[in-house]
């Protein structure tokens, strides 16, 4: 089977649908704000922010807030070494002592890396050194010489390419290579040749950054969210110092696929793209190349990145071919980015495949919303001229969509479900003597919108 194939009519009416289930899930798990945009074939299909960027002070969160989206930086990272060694400045075989020679000194093994190897985390580096607590915000993220202390306490940690062993120190000493090659500091560098040609005017390599910052904050299994503050990220940028907004990073990835060659030629794409080690099990086919992740999601492959830092939590994601891009920027520890990026890719292939062309004999719109019993809240949404239910709680809410047909211009008829519900059963539009419009549905229930309901 193949991925069915994009519009955008499509990606627009699924985007908006997902930003709507993301907005319900986001209240349910109290995750303070997110971020959510999407381009199909570089165009800005969907953008939109919802709940705080400040709770303390009721600052609503727009799509022009600021987030630290952390290893997103790593994509950056290895776009500007890629971009070196296209323009005959470095090898991807080169070892790494032979552009930053301190580190040979201190862990000749460590020094005799390839910058493949720790541009596809095979290089057996630690992943933070031995003293991480800047990850907590306890002291201060590490200078050069806190990088070479963490070296020389102990980098290698496994033997060169024998497995995959993410680490941000590998990536911290790659920034070291950009700069000692382009004799250039590697945030001006990675602004001046990867930033400023794609116009990302909310992108930067470390702070300060270019816009209000989301504030983020702590982890709800710790105890009440509390807010936490911004922390420089010093000799650590190229790893994960970047701070963005959803719009900007999906415009960052739409820039890496075939047929756009501003930050990278097509050779370059495919190198840092394909697989270079597995990094999850068998069902989901997760992979690493040279900076970019790789996952399936039902038959589309896409590559991207996560990030995490103290208080955000980001996941952005790219179908090269099909030209999608979308990218989810949540302002917590534990905020769940990557359920929405993959339950928005879901809801886009869902509607894709469901997508009705023939124009309705009645009008659908008057059976769609948010409708709620006692049991839970449904949405009925349309996909052109198909009418679907989705359940707005769930983590993945494209995993049993109930499939509608139009009887007349009052009923539904359930056309496909699970076989638990009420296939071949009818739903009725009504209304109440208060004026309350009503579906009678799921098991029989009267349903009514969410904003008018009530237990009894």
């Amino acid at each position: 089977m193949t991925a069915p194939a994009l519009t955008a009519e499509v990606v627009s009416t699924a985007a908006a649908v997902a930003a709507d289930w993301i907005a319900f899930r986001r209240r349910l798990l109290d995750v303070p704000g997110v971020q959510f945009a999407v381009r199909l074939h570089d165009d800005l299909l969907h953008s939109s922010a919802h709940g705080h960027a400040d709770r303390e002070g009721d600052v609503a969160l727009t799509p022009a807030h600021v987030f630290r989206v952390a290893s997103h930086s790593k994509t950056f990272t290895a776009t500007a070494v890629l971009r070196l060694v296209a323009q005959g400045r470095v090898r991807l075989d080169d070892e790494l002592a032979a552009h930053v020679p301190w580190v040979g000194e201190e862990d000749p093994e460590l020094g005799r890396a390839s910058l493949r190897e720790l541009l596809g985390h095979a290089g057996g580096v630690t992943r933070d050194g031995r003293d991480g607590d800047f990850w907590q915000l306890d002291g201060t993220f590490p200078d050069v010489e806190g990088l070479r202390a963490a070296v020389r306490t102990g980098g290698s940690v496994l033997p060169r390419s024998s497995r995959f062993k993410y680490s941000n120190v590998g990536y911290s000493l790659l920034g070291l290579v950009v700069e000692a090659v382009s004799g250039t500091p590697y945030g001006q560098f990675v602004a001046r040749e990867l930033v400023a040609p794609l116009g990302l005017t909310r992108t930067t390599p470390d702070l300060p950054a270019a816009g209000d910052l989301a504030t983020g904050y702590s982890a709800a299994a710790t105890g009440p969210r509390r807010a936490l503050g911004h922390a420089p990220t010093a000799a650590m940028a190229a790893a994960t110092g970047f701070c963005s907004t959803a719009e900007d990073l999906t415009a960052w990835f739409s820039a890496h696929r075939p047929g756009r060659t501003e930050v990278l030629d097509e050779h370059a794409q495919r190198l840092a793209q394909r697989a270079e080690w597995s990094t999850g099990d068998d069902d989901d086919h997760r992979t690493y190349g040279l900076g970019f992740a790789g996952e399936q999601v039902g038959e589309r492959r896409l590559v991207g990145h996560s990030g995490g830092f103290p208080g955000h939590i980001s996941k952005s994601v790219l179908d090269p071919g099909a030209g999608l891009a979308l990218s989810v920027l949540t302002n917590c520890v534990d905020g769940p980015a990557a359920e929405f990026a993959v339950g928005a890719v879901k809801l886009v292939d869902l509607f894709a495949a469901e997508w009705g062309a023939q124009g309705p004999a009645v009008d659908l719109d008057v059976f769609c919303g948010r409708w709620a019993t006692l049991w839970g809240v449904v949405d009925v949404v349309r996909a052109g001229s198909t009418l679907l239910a989705l359940d707005p709680a769930a983590a993945d809410p494209a995993a049993h969509p109930v499939v509608l047909a139009a009887v007349d211009d009052r009923t539904l008829r359930v056309v496909r479900d699970t076989g638990y519900g009420d296939l071949g059963e009818d739903w009725r539009l009504g209304r109440r003597d208060d004026g309350t419009p009503t579906l009678r549905g799921a098991s029989g229930a009267t349903m009514v919108p969410l904003a008018r309901f009530a237990p009894a």
